[in-house]
């Protein structure tokens, strides 16, 4: 593993990852869910009770504002969600999950717990606090490249 790039190493665990959600049952037996739209309603999920719009959906994965539209404009038409307007500002639209995507929750949640608890499996609690740091500091790292980039695109 010394002669891994760490860019390679990370694509090959989110394939394996990838892999694994596929073949959670709410996921395999639903072909309008996909792995990503899984990963939004997890998303959602765990930010029940606060209003979430497109634009959190964009930054919590890193998404352009066209992926993240035509992602929920589908997980709208699979009736997983609805966009509806909001009393303080006339713009936005917050994402509420509907019945249908409440009633694949339970599964979800357990289903994910489960995977969770196989993926860190073997590793201490430090060791997972120190991997999530390593984490931020890649994105952090990776935000400076970006905006050098946008920089010298100008």
């Amino acid at each position: 593993m010394d002669n891994w790039h760490v860019g390679y190493a990370v694509k090959s665990l989110n394939r394996r990852i990838g892999r694994v959600i596929d073949n959670i049952p709410a996921v395999r037996e639903n072909k309008n869910l996909t792995s990503i739209q899984f990963w939004v309603l997890t998303f959602l999920f765990r930010e029940a009770g606060r209003d979430v719009f497109q634009r959190d959906v964009e930054a919590e994965f890193n998404i352009r504002r066209s992926t993240a539209t035509e992602i929920l404009k589908a997980m709208e038409a699979n009736g997983l969600i609805r966009r509806e307007p909001v009393g303080y500002d006339a713009r936005l639209k917050k994402i509420v999950t509907l019945p249908y995507a409440e009633e694949i929750r339970k599964q979800l949640e357990a289903q994910v717990d489960r995977t969770e608890r196989h993926l860190t499996e073997g590793f201490t609690k430090e060791e997972l606090s120190q991997f999530y740091e390593f984490i931020r500091r890649f994105k952090e790292n990776l935000g400076k490249l970006e905006q050098s980039d946008a920089a010298a695109r100008q």
